[in-house]
């Protein structure tokens, strides 16, 4: 259960607020804390006044702020004047702390009196002004002349959010819900407490072991959420008020189509209050309400005919803009049936074609089932006598029946219902219609099976077998589901293999300049654009991966006229392929300009689009040193409900913000997100490209956590795998990292060997530092540090310039050591960022935890997770007597006396380099708990279980 049922909770997240102001008090100033509504101001206002009573100031407040209840060190008044009446009496005097709830509200003879007693110096002044509101002048003179320092509340973040929800519950939160939750909430404290309160008492935010989830909201707000959210909307114009009754049933909207409504002045105004948020995405400024939850709570509380007339407008707003795209026939097509209308079967149709590009599933089920129910409507009208339940199921491709339920199938398979989707698959196998119907239907149920049923080899039969009843034009249309079932199963040169049955995808290059000649690949004939839409992405990304990077671009490059013209899918698996061959590839100019492309490409778009623009975005921003701007992108690609993506996976959208929070040194936060990318990961289908792209970033967060023997163990048995799978970069950079941690020796020679084959050129600079640091060679590592910072991978050039000083102070060359090093302390400079623990400067102090035996560091490690003696003991199949013996002895030796001080013992402080290499060692915490494996050839001697002598430590 959760541990506070108060309200003291949702001040974890203001320890720089509280301590700012603390600060001003102790300086002998005042303080404003100044903010939007619901942000906490009223909260933090209490503690800092009970602060400063507990520090002996003598604190008195008007406006209804106190301290907690049943405290005698804060003295009430119900006015201003009588306020100051008792301090002229007293005496006053700066050891006075007068506390002021909303002092915008103060009239201007009282905010002028508080003013001049501060000046005085009787007083110091402690208040809350709302940030929007128009204030006394007594107030603004208050800072103005600098009697008060400002200390601005804004909503928390995504860190903060997190950091108040442990505070309440007493866990952790997975990734998926802290971002529904942010998102839902903005980070208003008010609000996010509602919600929060609520979630518990319906039971939707629930623990499952140690890892609390929260789904979402079903239904409206409840009623004192509501109204909650209604106070932040009261004292409305009427034209205000009708602003927010059509962004609550149709935002965004454009500030174009708000114009010609009449509506910009309300516009302006409420974007002045905060009630609604501006976006704008190039040419494009659209409207939202800045709490999601608000849309709803406002349409709950309308009436029906209100409802109806703010739809109908709205969708005549969006119909008469200069847009008229299918995002805009699907929005309007959605509006007009909320409003009780049915638009014409093509348009519903459109609509729902819409609706499943965008993965909106639930959407698009509701407009099938409204074509579905006309159809069967149309054969009752006719009269035709017959029981037709499936009708619209059952009409002719032609008739559109076939499509209706292709539709329908993807529906239920984006809605995880992916049994029902085989059915509905396997039904209209054998309806008449059009070959390349047919062929559509055979991609959707063979990647249903593949991906949402699991059953790679299952999905390989059905697409031999239903490929052999399509004729050669329609059947090679499935081979870019080929394709991609040959990039699921680690069968990389199968995919490249593929683009030679398409003219111009199977060569090194790309097409001849001036158009003359063969296309690339020296085979003649004509680039067919339609059979290149779908498998041109797919041989790019295996080319990519098998070594070629640079041939890969090339390739797309050569297509990227005709692309533009492709449908939409399409385009942006073309666009995401191009930012991750630059990003192979390792020239991050060229990166950032393919990654701003596909931002720009997915504005708007669907929720893939979004997903894949969060997660390039953030493998870009990693590379340049910004690992927490990364880690904010990622928890919102956590959150996206995307269906299957052949590109990305959920578990290794997890398993990258893990990394990028190890990177930013949030080492807890990345060994839970680990472990919750590594069970997201077991409960999901077997992609050995995206598992390797997982166990390497596990060995990322291991090394940042100071586990360095086990983060070398790990990068090697990515390194294996991806060898024996032809992935050359992967594999390269796996031996990169090892040798980067620990001793640089056994990697070289094997580095070496594999980038013969390879043409990426990060991988040749990857394996060039892993020579240099074997050998001890300054001068290449310094020559390494100029080829990255020419590729603009400046947290790459750093840290190898650190190891070039290193490597010339290890030689007697001290001087040319401190100007290396100090060559690296300028990038780091540049990019804002620092070199990481294993290459930084300076000798370690000794390991307190390196006495701890390696049960003691399991036990130790799933302790400071979070897991109780109970948990520990299941997991670790012993006694709970056997953990408190086991944490007992670790306390003793590490000095600490609660759970609380193993988290920063044993995440913080890295494992010596001559330490035991059998420990478990910090950052294991994610796995030290599961079952052990067997020993991986090659892998280092372990610690055994004193029980049972089975090896421990490559558990997890």
């Amino acid at each position: 259960m959760p541990i506070d049922t108060g309200q003291q909770w949702v001040l974890a997240g203001r320890e720089s607020e509280l301590g700012a102001a603390g600060a001003a008090l102790r300086q002998g100033a005042g303080v404003l804390l100044t903010g939007g509504s619901g942000v906490g101001r009223t909260r933090l206002l209490a503690a800092v006044l009970e602060e400063a009573a507990a520090a002996g100031r003598t604190v008195v407040t008007v406006g209804g702020v106190g301290g907690r209840r049943g405290s005698g060190a804060v003295r009430a008044f119900g006015s201003v004047a009588e306020c100051l009446r008792w301090l002229r009496q007293s005496g006053g005097g700066q050891r006075v702390v007068l506390g002021c709830d909303d002092a915008h509200l103060l009239d201007e003879a009282d905010a002028h009196r508080v003013y001049r007693t501060a000046a005085a110096g009787q007083l110091a002044v402690a208040a809350t002004v709302r940030q929007d509101a128009r204030h006394p002048v007594g107030v603004d003179r208050l800072w103005v002349e600098q009697l008060v320092e400002r200390v601005e509340v804004a909503p928390f973040d995504r860190t903060e959010t997190a950091a108040v929800l442990r505070a309440r519950l007493g866990g952790r939160l997975d990734a998926g819900s802290l971002e529904r939750l942010w998102s839902a909430t903005r980070g208003n404290a008010l609000v996010l407490r509602e919600l929060v309160e609520h979630a518990l008492d319906d039971g939707s935010l629930r623990r499952e072991r140690e890892v609390w989830s929260w789904s979402g909201l079903a239904g409206d707000p409840p009623r004192r959420l509501a109204d909650v959210l209604l106070l932040w909307l009261r004292d409305l114009s009427a034209q205000e008020e009708e602003l927010v009754g059509m962004l609550a049933v149709a935002e965004p909207l454009e500030a174009d189509a708000v114009a010609r409504r009449g509506l910009a002045s309300a516009a302006e105004a409420l974007s002045r209050r905060g009630v609604v948020r501006v976006e704008q995405t190039g040419r494009r400024v659209r409207l939202r309400l800045a709490l999601p939850l608000a849309g709803p709570t406002v349409v709950s509380r309308m009436s029906a005919l209100t409802a109806r007339r703010l739809r109908l407008q709205a969708a005549e707003a969006i119909e008469d803009g200069d847009r008229t795209g299918p995002d805009e026939v699907l929005r309007t097509v959605t509006l007009r049936v909320a409003a009780g209308l049915v638009p014409e079967r093509r348009l519903l149709l459109e609509a729902a074609r819409t609706a499943v590009r965008r993965q909106e599933f639930a959407r698009a089920e509701q407009l099938c089932r409204l074509v579905t129910d006309g159809d069967r409507g149309d054969g009752e009208d006719r009269g035709d006598g017959e029981d037709r339940p499936g009708r619209g199921a059952g009409r002719t491709a032609e008739d559109g029946g076939g499509e209706v339920a292709l539709l329908l199938g993807q529906v239920l398979a984006g809605q995880g219902r992916h049994e029902e989707a085989e059915e509905v698959f396997a039904s209209v196998r054998g309806r008449p219609g059009g070959s390349a119907w047919r062929a559509e239907a055979v991609a959707a149920r063979v990647a249903n099976i593949a991906f949402g049923l699991g059953r790679v080899e299952t999905a390989a039969a059905v697409l031999e077998e239903e490929g052999g009843r399509l004729g050669d034009a329609d059947a090679g249309s499935l081979l870019t589901v080929r394709a991609v079932l040959a990039v699921l199963a680690d069968r990389l040169p199968e995919a490249v293999a593929a683009g030679e049955a398409v003219a111009g995808l199977g060569g090194p290059g790309p097409e001849p300049a001036g158009g003359g000649g063969a296309p690339a690949g020296g085979r003649t004939g004509t680039r067919d654009g339609a059979g290149a839409a779908g498998l041109l992405p797919v041989v790019a990304y295996a080319r990519a991966e098998l070594g070629d990077p640079g041939g890969a671009s090339a390739l797309l490059a050569s297509w990227a006229r005709q692309a533009e013209a492709w449908p939409e899918e399409a385009l942006l698996d073309f666009r995401s392929v191009a930012a991750h061959c630059a990003l192979v590839q390792g020239d991050l100019r060229a990166a950032g300009t393919a990654v701003a492309r596909l931002v720009r490409g997915t504005a708007g778009a669907g929720r893939l689009g979004r997903l894949r623009a969060w997660v390039y975005q953030a493998r870009l921003l990693r590379r340049r040193g910004r690992p927490e701007d990364a880690a904010a992108l990622l928890w919102q690609a956590g959150a996206v409900r995307a269906g299957y993506d052949w590109l990305t996976s959920p578990s290794w959208v997890l398993a990258q913000l893990a990394g990028a929070l190890a990177e930013a040194g949030r080492h807890g936060e990345a060994l839970r997100t680990l472990a919750e990318a590594r069970s997201a990961q077991r409960a999901g289908v077997r992609r050995p490209v995206l598992d390797d792209a997982i166990g390497f970033e596990r060995a990322v967060v291991l090394a940042h956590a100071g586990d360095r023997s086990g983060a070398a163990a790990q990068a090697l048995e990515v390194a294996d795998r991806a060898e024996a799978g032809g992935r050359l970069p992967a594999a390269i950079a796996a031996l990169h990292l090892a040798a980067r941690v620990t001793d640089a020796a056994p990697s070289a020679v094997r580095v070496q060997r594999l980038v013969l084959r390879c043409r990426a050129e990060q991988a040749r600079l990857q394996a060039e530092q892993v020579r240099a640091l074997a050998r001890g060679d300054a001068e290449a590592l310094v020559a390494v540090a100029g080829r990255f910072r020419s590729l603009a991978a400046l947290p790459a050039a750093a840290e190898a310039a650190e190891q070039a000083g290193r490597a010339h102070r290890a030689a007697g060359r001290r001087r040319k050591g401190r100007l290396a090093s100090a060559a690296a302390q300028e990038l780091c400079a540049r990019f804002g960022g620092a070199l990481p623990p294993w290459a930084a400067p300076g000798e370690r102090g000794p390991d307190a935890t390196a006495a701890l035996t390696t049960r003691e560091r399991e036990v130790a490690a799933l302790a400071a997770g979070g897991l109780s003696n109970r948990e520990i003991a299941d997991r670790l199949v012993v006694s709970v007597r056997t953990v408190e013996n086991h944490l007992h002895r670790v306390y003793h030796k590490l000095g600490v006396v609660q759970r609380a001080d193993l988290s920063e013992l044993l995440v913080t402080r890295p494992v010596p380099e001559g330490g035991d290499a059998g420990a478990v060692g910090a950052g294991r915490a994610a796995r030290a708990g599961r079952a052990a494996r067997p020993r991986p050839a090659g892998a280092e001697e372990r610690g055994r279980c004193a029980m049972c002598a089975q090896p421990l430590g490559s558990v997890g």
